[in-house]
């Protein structure tokens, strides 16, 4: 008889939420019973959820592909950010334009869906301009994902002659009353017209929103070619074109203006929306390396602005890029050639995953002497103690003892292996340092911690601590095979978060 059935659902369940993912996986498939308790519990889901910050994808000035900087985790399965298996990728300079919760939007003649971690992708035909897509994803909600392409400004006449009329689009408000945009959704494949209706004032008129450039920043001095977008507590926010974000409410249909805290004339400033640990930011740099912080604010019905930090980001200009002696290269880009700390972490990792799955084997073939059924539903509970038998009592006792102490190591590995730690690597800055003319990429905020991530001069990746002004040295961003000339720098660059969830149509194999 199976002891768990005389054990009410609540407690069933308490009992498997305590369960590591693998664990918890492995025993939904054990009885029809726990399989209803983990679905109609959604156990698993929180473990399939983005909830770790797994690496940035970046894109580079005239460069082939983007590359996936990380560091290597000691999380199943390994993903690895080489996206080569999609069409054209290695080709035709193509990049990444978007990511959400897992998601990774990439742009190469047509658009396509990909989620890293499981290796599943979709393709889907356009004929909006791919610099207004932006993809929605929540797999809390759902494992369908949609694509909205947030219109632009009507273009302008390049010349009106004496005698007629101006274009009336020119004074026309900006954004309009009613904001009528293409969605592709992934649950039925097709595209559809939604519209959303302001709420509040238009940010002006469009005549007033052309002042603001197409595109955030020239090219050649590296930084964003397009705006980015977050999604938040069942909104999307985008960086528009006019000094503003518009937040797109899909359960009212509904949309609203909120004006950056950078006036719209000096809006050349790169800016940077993203999600980090409160929800909303925008990060500014101005006068080259000032850079400023503020986080969106909801309170008593108003939305504003808050300024949460004003770094000056001179001082790490100063930092030894050129000679790293003493400092550990934890992130890798995915073409590396990966020097000895990264290979001791690898081999190390490697040991492990091997000595578990060894540990496993040998359990397995333990449950296949046992008697009955009972006995291969009893690991790791003491269902067996008999309290007359102080010998068996000592060798349950022990075996747990063992059992726990594997636990212990496997999560000891996962913390050495995961990039939370806030003391390693630490650079130090000198209070005389002496400024030089070294570049200063912003390659995202970290989604769960007040922490932005930073390129110098396009040779190494720094994690900036807000809170504490801590820099830490991550590793090496250029690729090997980097042409050196004026037109090299970096476009984008995307935090992902990795999510097993998603409903995607096509799937690449591990031996790609």
């Amino acid at each position: 008889m199976d002891m768990t059935e005389a054990l009410p659902d609540d407690a069933l369940a308490s009992i498997l939420h305590r369960l590591p993912a693998c664990d918890l996986a492995a025993s939904r498939c054990v009885r029809k019973a726990w399989r209803a308790v983990v679905d109609a519990r959604r156990l698993l889901l929180p473990h399939l959820l983005p909830h770790s910050l797994q690496s940035i994808f970046i894109n580079y000035i005239d460069y082939e592909r983007p590359h996936c900087f990380s560091r290597p985790s000691a999380r199943k399965p390994l993903i690895d950010g080489n996206l080569d298996y999609l069409p054209g990728y290695t080709q035709y300079f193509n990049t990444i334009i978007d990511h959400c919760n897992g998601l990774v939007l990439y742009e190469a003649g047509l658009l396509y869906v990909v989620n890293p971690a499981t290796r599943r992708w979709d393709s889907v035909r356009c004929k909006d301009d791919v610099n207004q897509a932006y993809l929605v994803f929540d797999p809390a909600v759902s494992p369908h994902y949609e694509l909205f392409f947030i219109p632009d400004i009507p273009k302008e006449d390049e010349e009106v002659l004496p005698g007629q009329q101006a274009n009336p689009h020119d004074s026309m408000e900006w954004p309009p009353s009613l904001w009528t945009m293409n969605v592709f959704s992934s649950s039925s494949r097709q595209w559809q017209k939604r519209s959303f209706a302001r709420q509040g004032e238009a940010v002006g008129t469009v005549t007033s929103v052309r002042v603001d450039p197409r595109e955030p920043i020239s090219m050649y001095y590296g930084g964003p070619m397009r705006r980015f977008a977050v999604y938040w507590g069942g909104s999307l926010y985008v960086h528009c074109r006019g000094a503003f974000v518009a937040r797109l409410c899909f359960s009212s249909g509904t949309y609203q203006v909120i004006k950056t805290p950078v006036a719209i004339g000096k809006s050349k400033n790169v800016q940077y929306l993203g999600k980090s640990e409160k929800g909303v930011y925008l990060a500014t740099i101005y006068n080259d390396r000032q850079l400023r912080v503020c986080n969106l604010v909801e309170s008593d019905g108003q939305i504003d602005w808050v300024l949460k930090h004003h770094v000056d980001l001179d001082p790490l200009t100063s930092l030894p890029w050129q000679d790293l002696s003493g400092f550990k290269q934890t992130w890798t880009l995915d073409e590396e050639e990966k020097d000895d700390d990264y290979e001791m972490m690898k081999k190390t990792l490697m040991m492990w995953m091997t000595t578990t799955t060894m540990v496993g084997e040998e359990e397995e073939e333990e449950e296949e002497k046992g008697e009955g059924e009972n006995n291969n539903i009893q690991k790791g509970v003491n269902l067996r103690w008999n309290s007359e038998d102080d010998d068996e009592k000592v060798e349950v006792q022990d075996e747990n003892e063992e059992e726990e102490r594997g636990k212990n190591d496997a999560l000891q590995m996962e913390e050495y292996m995961e990039w939370n730690s806030d003391d390693e690597n630490v650079m130090n800055i000198e209070d005389d340092y002496n400024s030089c003319g070294m570049n200063i990429y912003f390659l995202g905020f970290h989604p769960y911690k007040e922490v932005i991530f930073l390129g110098l001069s396009l040779q190494i990746g720094v994690a900036y601590h807000l809170k504490s002004s801590k820099v830490q040295y991550l590793g090496k961003i250029r690729p090997k095979d980097y042409h050196n000339g004026h037109a090299t720098g970096m476009f984008d660059a995307f935090p992902y978060t990795p999510c097993m969830i998603g409903e995607l149509q096509k799937h690449a194999s591990r031996s790609h």
